[in-house]
């Protein structure tokens, strides 16, 4: 019944990811293939694939995972999913999450890919390709500075200096690692 069904699949997957053949868009669509499978009662596949892959380090399943979106959102425009490097394709995941409304048209130039190269760059174009409001401010500018209240700010590519009349150093270490953490919070800085 149910079970032997997802055992069969798991069997499967067992059985060439021990052999290290199967390539994270292999490893996606067995997901994706299993998750449609009318007889398994779970059909998510993100979900199926810590049932599938349990064995695997949970990085290589979050690996998986962005290939079961990126096929999932992309389909059979793309031609070559064997052929898309992991880095690329989570790179390309991240991309599509944050702009859904490009899919169309980067289906469509997936779509007139003529072999796995020119799908390859496709994909790394749409990875660098910003959206329009970031392009803006993308122009290069060296630093910008600025006033809020007393104190004057001067930001630039890795560095916020703050400027001020308060001691720092007479601030209790725990109650600035505080404010910093606010500070990154409200930036949503990532690492």
């Amino acid at each position: 019944g149910q079970g032997g069904r997802l055992g069969r699949y798991i069997d499967m997957v067992e059985e060439n990811v021990v052999r290290e053949d199967l390539t994270f868009a292999e490893m996606a669509q067995v997901a994706i293939t299993a998750a449609a499978d009318a007889e398994i009662e779970e059909d998510d596949a993100e979900t199926m694939v810590t049932r599938l892959y349990g064995a695997l380090h949970k990085m290589k399943r979050s690996y998986v995972r962005s290939f079961v979106y990126l096929l999932s959102q992309l389909g059979e425009d793309l031609q070559w999913p064997k052929a898309v490097a992991r880095n690329l394709g989570v790179d390309v995941a991240r991309a599509i999450k944050a702009r859904p409304d490009d899919i169309a048209e980067f289906r469509n130039r997936l779509a007139g890919a003529t072999s796995a190269e020119a799908q390859a760059e496709i994909l790394k174009q749409f990875c660098t390709a910003a959206p329009p409001e970031t392009a803006k401010a993308k122009a290069p500018r060296q630093k910008f500075e600025f006033h809020v209240g007393e104190t004057k700010v001067t930001a630039r590519q890795g560095e916020c200096r703050i400027v001020s009349k308060a001691d720092y150093a007479s601030v209790p270490k725990a109650r600035l690692q505080r404010a910093i953490r606010a500070f990154e919070a409200a930036l949503e800085v990532e690492e």
